[in-house]
């Protein structure tokens, strides 16, 4: 098993597919928030600031998903632990 630094020796760092879809839609939300409040600071068209922030959302929700995806099979900063004795 492989865990992080900071993690318990009981950690499971693998994340199942609907865990990442779970955390890249979160995200994705949060980051729609934001970025039409900041996109309307510059264009002060909320149609256009929607459009925009919408459509930059829906392919970066599925860069975030791969990312996390491919990131689950590199061990590079994690620290093996050893097994527990039975």
């Amino acid at each position: 098993m492989w865990c992080l630094p900071s993690m318990p020796e009981t950690c499971q760092p693998k994340e199942s597919r609907a865990r990442s879809i779970v955390k890249a839609v979160s995200y994705r939300l949060l980051s729609i928030m934001v970025d039409t409040v900041v996109a309307y600071l510059f264009t002060r068209k909320i149609a256009l600031s929607l459009g925009i922030v919408l459509v930059v959302n829906a392919y970066s929700t599925f860069l975030y998903y791969a990312h996390e995806r491919a990131w689950n099979k590199i061990t590079f900063g994690l620290i093996p632990v050893p097994p527990k004795d039975s």
